[in-house]
């Protein structure tokens, strides 16, 4: 079950209300760090902490982000251990503010992406999770498909409207839910943490709204065949949390989900070139959902 970081009501309102604390774990860091940098150099809504956690052997990060000490509060954490999941939870822990957004290393904010999010939640009060778009800048497509109309966050509709940069969550006055840290990139099951965090808030009565004008934007990540490791611990990732959707929270919708994936996974063996890749992707979704616990 998702760890709950159960904190005194002191503790809770010593958060900073209407503060952003944004929570980004880093590894091989490359260039684009400091593109994501900028863009918080540039942000308008200038209350917030960037919180690095830093999973590289070497001090790269750590002399980039020594460049914006003064353009910017940052939180710096080294961490000996590698898991998306628990170095944001590693985040989570320290956070001063009452939001809290995972935005990754690679990825750039828009100048009025945090005054978005806090406008949204000062004339939403009733509402704790706000999403929005990622596309690749200057294209009109980004990693997945993602909703191209403004709805409401669902449990049927969180796979078109949440990627792990695109969410902020409203804690002012509630308890911080921590990510389950079996599932995610660096863990056993190596994918679904994001999808699994907002329906475990969902399941908790949160409300939210997705906002497809708003962009985030991101490197696309296409799809390799040839990475079989990569396609297999993906696929376990969905597989596990099919399993603790259905089977811990009794949201049957994602067993249908989780049909119609198996089938395209099979079809995709009989019917294209790339069988070898269907068959990794079906063994891994069989398999995750099997082995999860």
């Amino acid at each position: 079950s998702t760890p709950l970081y159960s904190s005194a009501a002191s503790d809770v309102y010593k958060r900073q209300i209407l503060k952003v604390s944004l929570i980004m774990p880093t590894i091989n860091v490359t260039d684009e760090l400091e593109l994501f940098l900028e863009s918080l150099k540039e942000q308008t809504y200038k209350d917030f902490e960037l919180i690095a956690v830093d999973q590289n052997k070497d001090d790269k990060a750590y002399k980039i982000l020594e460049k914006y000490e003064n353009d910017f509060e940052i939180k710096y954490m080294k961490s000996d251990r590698k898991g998306l999941s628990l170095n944001r939870n590693r985040g989570l822990l320290v956070m001063d503010g009452s939001i809290a957004g995972f935005p990754d290393d690679d990825c750039e904010y828009q100048p009025d992406t945090l005054e978005k999010v806090v406008k949204f939640f000062k004339e939403n009060e009733d509402k704790r999770i706000y999403s929005c778009r990622t596309l690749e800048r200057g294209k009109d497509y980004g990693t997945g498909i993602m909703a191209e109309q403004n709805v409401k966050l669902t449990k049927g509709n969180i796979e078109k409207t949440v990627k792990s940069i695109t969410f902020f969550v409203n804690y002012t006055y509630e308890d911080i839910v921590l990510f389950d840290e079996n599932l995610g990139v660096g863990s056993v099951f190596g994918s679904g943490e994001e999808t699994d965090y907002v329906l475990t808030l969902l399941h908790k009565g949160y409300k939210g709204e997705y906002f497809a004008d708003d962009i985030i934007f991101h490197p696309a990540k296409k799809g390799n065949y040839d990475d079989l490791d990569r396609a297999y611990k993906y696929a376990l990732g969905y597989g596990a949390l099919v399993k603790k959707e259905v089977l811990g929270r009794k949201n049957f919708l994602y067993y249908f989900k989780f049909l119609k994936r198996i089938f395209r996974s099979i079809a995709g063996i009989i019917l294209t070139k790339n069988r070898k890749y269907h068959k990794t992707v079906l063994k891994g979704r069989i398999e995750g959902f099997n082995k999860y616990k």
